[in-house]
């Protein structure tokens, strides 16, 4: 008993710790994450953690608290469930709503600390990411030369897709890239490619998805070589037809060797796991109701906002910056809070403090009506934990349903290829994100009065301090963000500003 205590208090410590010093955005973290709850603490198993990335990277919502939504029910049921998810949200949005509260009294050098503090982070970061895609790649080898090619071109081929608004952007070039697919875009080519043709690429099936996904490409490139909306349309509509002919095709005849069929999976695990499913339902429904209490007796326009918040979390595919159009189309074109209240204040700190996005933003439009209501602070407060609760219980919810889906259909060959395949094409995405970090680092650099040069020199001497610690040492990752957190302040209060 007393160990299992102490294992449920690593976890949840684990958990908070990452999302305190959260920098980079959802994607970002799945190394962050893996590196603590996986080789340093040794939490859960590499492959359960990787079925989580895999749900959490086809489900809207916030990443990092889907991922924390799977390892702490896979270890202690709903009530871990609940409790991991909130450790990971709550840093972020308790910053964002105390920064929010006292922005009129703050001294503009505490922003200043703080991205300091985020250029720091950053390339710790960075270092995890540049590592996941090296440690894809070593597995891929060991299993064979073969794999090692294919893993290779796929993670390339995903960077080369996904990158060129961040490399025009270190760059200097002003023109729209030829490429730069979003998140979502690339995992719905990748997810075709592996439905349609079941990774047996004989001719028909690369021809057939070679075309196809080439069009495709050409179609929502930035640069839009292809400009025609009804063939974009049309191509989307094809693609989600043969992805769903040959998952069904898989599902009647695609059983992997050794499994056991459907039928009996279902048979044997069903029961529970609906049970199971139903107390997790009702767990988020509880938590969403008690933290909306105070929310509720503030204003009688909180079910409204729980609604729409919870609306535009469930249709948020593509990281934080897409949330952030979501949610002004939700709240800011309807009126729920002021535009300059959106744009000049929230959206600025959102950015700037680590945590889920979508969880600081929602949080923070729930403090400002909450705040406008009487112009009190706690008021705003209470506003503000129910947008808190909405956006981790949706998130959540969705999570589970999705996880209860796959877990029902783990066994049909072209899920375990999605598991098989997922870490190249995460690997790629990561490249992106890592680029676009570094694009971030300068954009603060010179925020604070530095330059470009001397900016990437400060990124490079902690990206290479944490990767000598990392593979010399075998630093956790506990030591390798205080290391960098102080080399990040010292390095560019003394140089940059």
């Amino acid at each position: 008993m007393k160990a299992n205590i102490q294992k449920e208090f690593k976890l949840m410590a684990s958990i908070f710790k990452i999302g305190v010093v959260g920098f980079g955005g959802g994607t970002a973290l799945i190394p962050v994450i893996e590196r603590e709850v996986v080789e340093d603490q040794k939490i859960v198993e590499k492959s359960e953690y990787d079925k989580d990335v895999i749900v959490a990277s086809i489900t809207p919502g916030a990443l990092p608290v889907e991922i924390a939504t799977g390892l702490g029910k896979r270890a202690y049921g709903a009530r871990g469930m609940a409790l991991a998810a909130f450790l990971m949200a709550f840093p972020g949005v308790l910053m964002t709503v105390l920064m929010l509260s006292v922005l009129s009294k703050v001294d503009e050098q505490l922003f200043v600390q703080i991205e300091c503090l985020s250029i720091g982070l950053t390339a710790f970061i960075s270092c995890l990411l540049t590592q996941y895609a090296v440690k894809s790649m070593q597995e891929a080898k060991k299993e064979s030369t073969k794999r090692f090619q294919r893993a290779f071109v796929i993670m390339i081929a995903v960077f080369l897709l996904s990158c060129g608004k961040s490399v025009y952007s270190i760059l200097g070039i002003k023109a729209s890239p030829i490429f730069g697919l979003s998140t979502v875009q690339v995992l719905g080519i990748a997810f075709f490619g592996i439905f349609y043709t079941h990774c047996r690429f004989n001719i028909k099936n690369t021809l057939v998805s070679g075309i196809i996904i080439i069009l495709y490409v050409l179609c929502v490139g930035k640069a839009g070589i292809i400009q025609n909306a009804y063939l974009e349309t049309g191509l989307k509509v094809l693609m989600f037809v043969l992805a769903i002919r040959g998952l069904c095709i898989c599902t009647r005849y695609g059983m992997s060797k050794g499994k056991r069929p459907e039928e009996e999976i279902l048979k044997s695990g069903n029961k529970l796991t609906t049970a199971k499913f139903t107390k997790e339902m009702v767990t988020w429904f509880l938590f969403l109701l008690i933290l909306s209490i105070p929310a509720v007796i503030i204003t009688k326009d909180t079910w409204i906002y729980l609604l729409r918040g919870f609306a535009s979390s469930i249709i948020s595919f593509g990281g934080g910056d897409a949330y952030l159009s979501v949610a002004d189309g939700m709240f800011v074109s309807t009126g729920m809070i002021k535009e300059s209240e959106f744009y000049s204040q929230l959206v600025s700190i959102v950015n700037v403090l680590p945590g889920s996005i979508l969880c600081k933003t929602l949080a923070g439009i729930g403090y400002f009506i909450g705040y406008d209501i009487n112009n009190s602070i706690l008021e705003g407060f209470g506003v503000a934990l129910a947008g808190f609760a909405c956006s981790v219980a949706a998130s959540g919810i969705v999570f589970c349903i999705i996880y209860y889906l796959y877990e029902k259909f783990e066994g049909i060959a072209v899920f375990r290829l999605i598991g098989r395949w997922i870490r190249p094409i995460i690997a790629g995405l990561l490249l992106n994100v890592m680029v676009s970090m570094i694009y971030q680092n300068i954009a603060t650099g010179l925020a604070i009065g530095g330059k470009v040069a001397i900016t990437l020199v400060i990124t490079f001497i902690i990206y290479i301090v944490n990767l000598v610690l990392m593979l010399k040492v075998k630093a956790g990752n506990g030591v390798l963000i205080f290391i960098s957190a102080v080399f990040g302040l010292v390095l560019c209060n003394g140089i940059l500003i």
